[in-house]
């Protein structure tokens, strides 16, 4: 859909930061490269709390983000081994 933008959101514990980020990074990469036009970006929290650190993964793409590359993010951090659970919204600009 023209304009969408895939939020996902997780919780690390925060001991993991210097070894989880370099591979979110690495994953996105290969997204970008697999979905030419695929923007990918990765966000913390200021805070931690409790050890733990909320990072947020954004995805948008120029020609529309489809359920299809939505349904294909999540398989590959799957398949990635990524943290989870992975929280998943899509939100649209507001009109």
């Amino acid at each position: 859909m023209r304009g969408t933008i895939l939020y996902v959101y997780y919780k690390i514990d925060a001991v993991q930061h210097a070894v989880l980020a370099p591979r979110v990074r690495d994953f996105q990469a290969s997204l970008a490269s697999a979905w030419p036009g695929l923007a990918c970006e990765l966000l913390q929290r200021p805070e931690a709390a409790g050890g733990q650190e909320t990072w947020m993964e954004t995805y948008r793409h120029g020609d529309g983000l489809t359920e299809t590359i939505a349904a294909a993010i999540a398989r590959a951090a799957t398949e990635a081994g990524l943290p989870s659970p992975r929280h998943a919204e899509s939100f649209i600009p507001l009109r």
